[in-house]
């Protein structure tokens, strides 16, 4: 059966409780330290107060333990782990298991773009089928980076110096022992290792993957390329004949158009020298009409019943003649209009057949660019599917990639950037203490501690009495003290650890022990020289002290 606790310490170091803050000047002796734990634990201790008068809590013991952590050199730094083996760390990451096949299937499908095309579209579904993920479990392993980082800091202030080995302290016998740490730390080699080459495989696979899809991505556009040549070239000898044919066609159309023309003007000529007779004769009749009238009026007068016979006779035939001349030339004036009509849709009508002509003409240069763009958008449908195809697979492996390298990350950074040159063991101080009430027991921990100085909100604060305390020592880090406080359920788990723990709790208790006791009166006259707490509590804390004595 093991021994969960030694009385006293002979090698390993311990490092120290407490480390004086930067702008405090006065020694912060151990006597000191252990005044004001008993102060703060005094302060946190149940009192029975209140109308229902509740039974107070005993402080049974108060005493120094120490908790055992491993410190290992790993990677250019330490490693560090829990020597009661509380903590564990779990690493997780993707894998491929296939992916040497897909290298393989991408170098053979280079031979032509299809054949690529094919091997991407199989392997997406492939490696996503054969992606897992992978755990990995350290036992004892501290990979909080918080944590890491405070106890880097915690033994950068100590500067490395530990208190001298004494026998009134509990040491807590490490469960985890140098060769499961070493085994540990040759493990994190190893998977480091493996992640790592895992990783430098999936880059390569990248690395063909790009470049293969880049120069079948250059094929095709230069086949376009091409293509458009050769389609130039062809449609610019065509172009030749057809301007040719096209030359010849308005040619023979203007021809026909200039003769259209001639004919209209010869008969427009022709129309107009019977317009302009008709209307030299409308004139002539229109003359005679007036002459007749005028002939008319007088014989009217002079009722000259023959005279005006024979002129109103010609006056009606004379108007007869003009009427007929005028429906001549209203006649002659619609031929010519007609004339006109007939020109523009002759015209017109050429210029259909003309167009038409020309059409017919140029289609085969529109077939030409037809075809041309039919071939260079099958050409460049083909970049498509690959591009997809290749994209997806490139996230997957981008995926699997980020995970390595998140996990890689994450190894470097659960290390110390302190160099050690084999595993060491080093001791962290705390103060454990155990409370009880009627048959219930209650366990508090005071992990490491930065020492304040007295500042004026501090003074202000008098009447909070041993509450002061906590700005004297204010604790390292938050990370540092809920690792520590897994003592607590540990215990609760562990009976004998427990029952040890409470044994050596009890023989080695600041309010027990002779000399301890001593050095606590003496530690609570210096809290009061610097005004940490009044005199009325410095009686009643040595009071406290006779009591558990």
């Amino acid at each position: 059966m093991p021994d969960y606790v030694q009385r006293g310490l002979r090698t390993n170091p311990i490092l120290p409780f407490a480390i004086s803050a930067e702008n405090r000047t006065r020694a912060f002796t151990k006597d000191t330290e252990m005044a004001a734990i008993l102060c703060m634990a005094e302060a946190d201790r149940e009192k029975g107060e209140g109308i229902l008068r509740k039974t107070d809590e005993k402080l049974v013991f108060i005493t120094e333990a120490c908790y055992p952590l491993w410190l290992a050199p790993w990677n250019g730094g330490t490693l560090v782990f829990d020597g009661l083996g509380i903590t564990t760390h779990t690493l997780s990451y993707d894998t491929l298991a296939d992916i040497k096949t897909f290298n393989r299937h991408i170098r053979q499908g280079t031979r032509t773009t299809r054949a690529y095309t094919q091997a991407l579209a199989q392997n997406t579904q492939r490696l996503k089928n054969s992606t897992n993920k992978e755990q990995k479990t350290f036992e004892a392993l501290i990979a909080n980076p918080e944590l890491v980082q405070d106890l880097a800091a915690y033994l950068a202030a100590s500067r490395w110096k530990t208190e001298k080995p004494t026998k009134s302290r509990a040491v807590l016998s490490p469960i985890i022992n140098r060769a499961e740490v070493t085994d540990a730390v040759r493990e994190l080699a190893e998977l480091r290792a493996t992640v790592n080459k895992d990783s430098r495989h999936i880059d390569t696979s990248m690395k063909i993957l790009n470049e293969t899809t880049r120069q079948k991505v250059r094929a095709i556009r230069k086949q376009v390329r091409n293509t458009r040549k050769q389609f130039n070239k062809k449609t610019k000898k065509t172009r030749r004949k057809v301007a040719g044919r096209i030359r010849r066609i308005q040619s023979m159309c203007s021809t026909r158009i200039n003769n259209i023309t001639k004919r209209h003007l010869k008969q427009l000529q022709l129309l107009r020298k019977r317009q302009t007779s008709l209307k030299r004769t409308q004139r002539h009749l229109v003359a005679e009409i007036r002459h007749a009238q005028a002939k008319i009026k007088p014989s009217k007068r002079r009722k000259n019943r023959v005279n005006k016979t024979q002129w109103t006779r010609k006056l009606k035939k004379t108007r007869k003649k003009l009427s007929t001349i005028e429906k001549k030339l209203e006649q002659t004036q619609r031929e010519m209009q007609n004339s006109e009509t007939i020109k523009k849709l002759q015209v017109s009508q050429l210029g259909l057949e003309r167009e038409a002509h020309i059409d017919q003409a140029t289609k085969i240069l529109r077939e030409l660019q037809a075809a041309r763009q039919v071939i260079i958008k099958r050409k460049q449908q083909e970049i498509k599917p690959l591009l997809e195809s290749a994209s997806q697979i490139a996230a997957q492996l981008n995926e699997v990639a980020e995970s390595k390298k998140n996990a890689l990350h994450k190894l470097d950074k659960i290390k110390m950037p302190v160099r050690k040159k084999k595993p060491s063991l080093v001791y962290i101080p705390l103060y454990f203490v155990r409370y009880e009430k009627d048959r219930s027991k209650r366990y508090a921990v005071y992990p490491p501690a930065i020492v304040g100085n007295m500042g004026i909100l501090t003074k202000m604060k008098s009447a909070l009495g041993a509450q002061k305390m906590k700005t004297l020592l204010q604790p390292r880090s938050k990370a540092l003290t809920e690792f520590l406080n897994q003592l607590v359920t540990l215990i609760q788990k562990n009976p004998l650890l427990e029952r040890e723990l409470t044994d050596a709790g009890i023989h080695d208790s600041i309010l027990r022990r002779r000399k301890l006791r001593l050095a606590v009166k003496r530690g609570l006259k210096e809290l009061k020289n610097e005004n940490w707490i009044t005199k009325n509590e410095n009686q009643t804390l040595g009071k406290l002290l006779y009591m558990y004595a």
